[in-house]
């Protein structure tokens, strides 16, 4: 994602007038005021200086740096990896997982071609929509919502304009701790959306919200399969606020139904018996007896970030279900399951700002850690920031956070 590309893609939305404004006025005196003998130019000149700086010269930087130093890491596997062992290191583990397999891809064969629609419900509509539980249930088995209109298109565009501003004044870094993502991570209409679609589909509306920075498009983040329910997965729920207008060229693709997430969860273990080009139809490739649970993994050191891998596994099973993602318009929010496959077309020049509920009970010291980061101005953890020199943002206190509800969110009440 390059600020500047991003930036220029909003060139035809009228920028903050505040930031068109010079810091300073200029006058043309008329030739009366201005003797034609005198030297000095036909003009006057003032410069309004910041409070700060008139008061005296100061040699100190105004930017200040932090060593970040990145943690210790055992060398052990991951939690997804984790689970991979536990399954296959059992025979009726290895019977439920591929009685699972197969079940997901024969109902995935079912509904192929057919009519799958996204749900999408206005925000103010939202409440009065959730409360049927016909719809809630559609919400869950589609494994995705479009919730519009959930802030003004302004108010989104503006946030994004001060938030790549922000990253260019830092050289291309990005913001964990800008007024403007504050702004969003604590308004209400937004903080509701994402309590009312955490209770219907985690049964929960007590929830932190992820603080991290805009991405350029959405895609999917894979998690451990769940035995019974695909929503039980922890941190199952992701969100996003659209920020910006997608371009006419750009694309969003994405498989509507929960089936897909399981899918997406399970591939990583699966192997085909025989490639493609060995029959001359689909149907045989595709057909559950040509897969086999994928043991040649087990050790090998490769394999240590499989949930990583899993994201660049073909998902082959899933031709046929795929459709085109309903145009997301600035201030509308899509929340969707993290192993659904969404996948936005590259260099699509449109932001998102990730606002993902957690579940607050068991998260407690994640909170924690998030706030203790943004009390020092530091990216909050599980960002993945390179180990050398950060620039420290502005240090946050609570009392900078927008409402009792914003301060929920982020654990100080």
């Amino acid at each position: 994602m390059t600020y500047r590309r991003l930036l220029t893609s909003l060139a035809g939305h009228s920028p903050s007038p505040s930031r068109l404004i010079p810091p300073y006025a200029q006058s043309l005196p008329s030739l009366a005021q201005t003797p034609s003998s005198s030297l000095r130019p036909p003009y006057t000149h003032n410069v309004t200086l910041n409070k700060d700086i008139s008061a005296g010269r100061s040699l100190k930087a105004s930017k200040k740096f932090e060593l970040i130093l990145a943690p210790k890491k055992e060398k052990t596997a991951g939690e997804w990896e984790k689970w991979r062992r536990e399954i296959i290191s059992t025979n009726e583990g290895r019977r439920q997982v591929e009685a699972r397999w197969r079940e997901v891809i024969n109902s995935l064969e079912k509904i192929k071609d057919g009519q799958i629609e996204i749900p999408q419900i206005t925000y103010h509509q939202l409440t009065s929509n959730l409360a049927s539980p016909s719809i809630a249930d559609g919400i869950k088995s589609t494994g995705l919502v479009v919730v519009r209109d959930v802030v003004s298109d302004s108010d989104a565009i503006g946030w994004a304009k001060d938030i790549l501003l922000s990253m260019g004044e830092r050289s291309g870094r990005a913001v964990y701790w800008h007024p403007s993502l504050l702004a969003a991570r604590s308004n209400p209409s937004i903080l509701s959306a994402n309590a009312q679609l955490s209770s219907a589909l985690l049964a929960s509306s007590n929830v932190y919200v992820t603080a991290t920075t805009i991405t350029e498009g959405l895609q999917s983040s894979p998690s451990i399969p769940h035995s019974s329910d695909p929503w039980s997965t922890p941190r199952s729920l992701l969100s996003h606020l659209t920020l910006t207008p997608s371009i006419p060229t750009a694309s969003t693709m994405v498989s509507p139904t929960i089936l897909a997430a399981e899918y997406s969860s399970l591939r990583p273990l699966f192997r085909s018996l025989k490639s493609k080009i060995s029959f001359y139809s689909t149907a045989g490739y595709l057909d559950p007896e040509n897969w086999e649970l994928n043991d040649s993994t087990s050790n090998s050191s490769s394999s240590s970030n499989s949930q990583n891998q899993s994201t660049e596994t073909d998902l082959p099973h899933l031709h046929g279900v795929q459709i085109i993602h309903p145009e997301l318009r600035p201030g509308d929010m899509i929340f969707h399951h993290s192993s659904l496959p969404i996948l936005t077309s590259q260099g699509s020049g449109q932001v998102f700002l990730p606002l993902h509920p957690v579940l607050k009970n068991g998260n407690e010291q994640w909170a924690s850690e998030q706030r203790d980061a943004f009390e020092k101005g530091l990216p909050p953890p599980g960002e993945g920031i390179q180990e050398g020199l950060w620039e420290v943002e502005t240090k946050g206190n609570r009392s900078i956070v927008g409402g009792r509800a914003g301060r929920e969110a982020m654990g100080y009440e």
